[in-house]
Parts: structure tokens; C-alpha cells; sequence
């Protein structure tokens, strides 16, 4: 007996999505767009990250994986037994639903200074509507157990539990998807007319289908959630080449960085080169050897590294984009001076807008088998000084900018604000 099964993926953005259309119009690193001119998660895209969770998962082996999603060996192709389509909005949506900005990066080295000829822009997306795409399954009734039961269901389950990552960047807070999802079965010959009738990509396809519950599929993260208070003001700017304007007309030379509900944001590639740079130096300050292959190099193997010859090693460790809730924007307009005279330099007047206090969250999260002793005690070093306001963020925080407290702190749930407060550098250390 053969048996087709439909899984529909709702993923709803929870962070401004990346993935580029290999272009460069707009910004260095355009978005993907479909026909109606909204972006879309390619089928592509979307069966590479499920083929990877799905060899994350405790039960699954390699021929597991490629049986299910197939492989290419020299000459041999297996073809995957899964179909998966693009991931695309409703046919309701409309060109306001989406706001796509334009954020800078910057490569720097690894003593935190810009490295020349690496600045670059990429577009990102922000919506509240929904993408979905379609799982397409066909075996028979022996494959189905090994397939679907002990492979389909558990993968979907997971990422109902723990979400999706996709596109670029997404150890540095992007791409992040939470995922509903409903199931349908066919068994022939007895359903045929039925499944005829069936057209996956109808409004209505999955509205009597099984809703998929959550599992319990353990990838053995740790997860570390402190809730920020904003100390004084801060800025992570955002240069206006592309004019905007304040509130009584004028045009800033900077503004602070914010998400599609206007909200300033410490975006997770901020975060991780706060942590990088002030952990690298807690270890030359230790005294730590600096050579290849010993410890910097795995701190480099933490966070990832781009190599010259082209091989690139993919950071361990994701920081998630950081929302500012309350504080307020003010406006400050300086101007250089000279050295030795102390008059104003020519050509030298430039304002900054900066915003003063609020609150906000910061996640970070690593799986455990990733993470060494050392590490971890870095990490938690650098939490410490981070409360402490010793280690800062975004510009200018060389005058004081960037500090903020750790309200509270949890590791896997676990309340860590004692032993944060009391420098013990142990906190990391969690039971199961």
C-alpha cells in the first residue's frame, strides 16, 4: 500500500530576515524576491536547514539522513524523498506588510579596529505575516515507520519546540522563525479521489489537518537570558547616506539602529564582537599563549573565523538582536577641534542622535559539547564585566557610552542573578 503525507510549515519572523538574491542594486547583498516582489524563503534554503536538524537529532544516522533527503557521491544520486517548496506570504499580502531596511557591517580585526575595505550593506526583511511551505512525502506502507513515525514526525515536532534559523547570519540573531504546522495522511488506492481533490496550496488545504504538537528533543543547549537596564545613553549608529530627518527637519550625521516597530536594537553581530574582543582580552591578560592552534585559536573556533584561502569556520555561539524598550532619543551637535589650538576645525560640525536608557534582553545560546571549560569561563567573565559596565557596546564608548546592568539572569531556566552578582564565574555550570 503506498501513502502520501503533506506536512504545511507556518514560519512567522521573530528577527529581520537575510537571505540574499546574489545582486547588488540596492545594497551590497540584495534580498530574494519573488514575482509579486516579496521576499520568500527559497525550497532550497529551507530543505538544507531541515536536512541539518534532522541530523541533529539523538536517534538519526548519516544513512538516515541521506535515505530521507538523499545525497550525491561521485556518480551515485539518491534523490531525496522529501519535496519541499519555497516558503512564500499569503496571496493577501500586501507591498506595506513588508518593511525591508538597509544595515551596515563591518569586518574588524581582532583587536576590535576596522579592518580597510570591509565595510559593506545588506538588505533585511520585517514582517508580521506569515511565510508557509509545503512538506510532500511519498513511500510505502514499509518506509512509512522508518520514515515518517521515527523520522517526519519527530523532526517536525522539534522545530514546533524550538523554532528555525534561516538565511544569513543566523548565529548573529537573524532569521529567526517560530513554526506552526498541520499534518495531512493519504493511504491508496482507498483515498485516491480524495487526494485528487486535494490541492496543498489552497487557502483551506490544511484547515481540517492535524495540528502537530511540540516534542521534546533535546539538543543540549545552553541557553543564557539576561535582562538589560540601560546605563546612561548609547549608540549603535547607523550613518544617514540615506537621508532621514528628525522632528523638526533637520538631518542627523547618525541615528541609533532600530526594528520595523521604530525601537532602538543592539543587533547579535554587536553583541558578538563585544564578547569576542573583551574576552580575547581577558586572555592576554591572563597571559594566555597566543599561537596557532592553542588557545586563541579555539576562541576563534567559538566564534568563528574567516580564513584567506577561502574556508570559513561557522561560529558555536548565536547571539540573539537585542529590542530597547522605553528611554528616548535626544540630540547632541559637536565639533572637532584642533590639537594645539583648540579652535573648531572647518567642515568639522556633525550631530549625533543617541538614545538615553531603557530596557531589553539579551540571548545567547551554545550548545554544551560545543563549549570548552575555558570557554565558559570567559563567558562568564565577560557577563560579570558586563554588569559591572565594564565591558560596553555599540560607539563612543570611550566616553561613557554603552554601559548597561543584568537586571536578572537565567541559565536553562535556572536563576543565576546571585551568583552573577557575586562574581562567581561558576554560574555557567548547570544542572540537567
Amino acid at each position: 500500500m503506498m501513502k502520501k503525507v503533506y506536512y504545511q510549515l507556518k514560519l512567522t519572523q521573530k528577527s529581520p530576515l537575510r537571505i540574499g538574491n546574489g545582486e547588488s542594486e540596492e545594497s551590497d547583498s540584495d534580498l530574494m524576491i519573488d514575482g509579486r516582489g516579496f521576499p520568500f524563503i527559497p525550497g532550497s534554503s529551507l530543505a538544507g536547514v531541515l536536512r541539518e536538524q534532522y541530523g541533529k537529532m539523538s536517534s538519526v544516522s548519516k544513512n538516515d539522513v541521506d535515505s530521507l533527503f538523499g545525497y550525491i557521491d561521485g556518480e551515485i544520486l539518491e534523490n531525496s524523498h522529501v519535496i519541499v517548496s519555497d516558503a512564500v506570504v499569503s496571496p493577501d499580502a500586501k507591498e506595506k506588510d513588508f518593511i525591508i531596511s538597509i544595515r551596515d557591517g563591518i569586518g574588524i580585526d581582532e583587536w576590535g579596529i576596522t579592518i580597510t575595505g570591509n565595510k559593506y550593506d545588506f538588505q533585511v526583511v520585517e514582517t508580521e505575516k506569515s511565510y508557509y511551505a509545503v512538506l510532500e512525502w511519498t513511500g510505502t506502507e514499509k518506509s512509512y515507520q522508518k520514515e515518517i513515525e521515527n523520522g517526519l514526525d519527530p523532526l517536525v515536532k522539534m522545530i514546533v519546540a524550538q523554532g528555525l534559523l534561516l538565511g544569513a547570519r543566523t548565529t548573529r540573531g537573524y532569521g529567526s522563525m517560530s513554526v506552526d504546522v498541520r499534518r495531512k495522511k493519504f493511504d491508496f488506492p482507498s483515498e485516491i479521489q480524495t487526494w485528487l481533490m486535494f490541492d496543498p496550496f489552497s487557502a483551506d488545504a490544511f484547515s481540517d489537518a492535524e495540528s502537530v504538537q511540540a516534542g521534546n528533543e533535546n539538543q543540549k543547549n545552553i541557553r543564557i537570558v539576561a535582562e538589560l537596564v540601560m546605563k546612561g545613553s548609547f549608540t549603535v549608529r547607523v550613518n544617514t547616506a540615506r537621508m532621514e530627518y528628525m522632528e523638526d527637519g533637520s538631518v542627523p550625521d547618525s541615528l541609533p539602529l532600530k526594528n520595523s516597530e521604530n525601537k532602538p536594537v543592539i543587533p547579535g553581530t554587536s553583541w558578538a564582537g563585544v564578547f569576542r574582543h573583551h574576552m580575547l582580552a581577558l586572555m592576554r591578560q591572563s597571559g594566555l599563549e597566543r599561537t596557532k592552534g592553542g588557545k586563541t585559536e579555539a576562541l576563534n573556533l567559538l566564534f568563528g573565523k574567516a580564513k584567506k584561502e577561502g574556508e570559513h569556520v561557522r561560529s558555536r555561539i548565536r547571539f540573539n538582536e537585542t529590542e530597547i524598550t522605553g528611554g528616548k532619543a535626544y540630540s547632541m551637535t559637536r565639533n572637532a577641534v584642533e590639537r594645539f589650538t583648540q579652535s573648531p576645525r572647518n567642515t568639522a560640525l556633525y550631530t549625533n542622535q543617541l538614545w538615553q536608557g531603557g530596557r531589553g534582553t539579551l540571548e545567547i545560546v551554545v550548545k554544551a559539547s560545543e563549549i570548552t571549560t575555558l570557554q565558559k569561563q570567559l563567558l562568564a567573565t565577560a557577563l560579570i564585566d558586563l554588569d559591572l559596565g565594564l565591558m560596553t557596546f555599540g560607539g563612543e564608548s570611550g566616553v561613557g557610552r554603552g554601559r548597561c546592568e543584568i537586571e536578572h539572569l537565567t541559565v536553562n531556566g535556572q536563576d543565576k542573578t546571585a551568583e552573577l552578582k557575586s562574581q562567581n564565574s561558576h554560574f555557567l555550570e548547570v544542572k540537567a
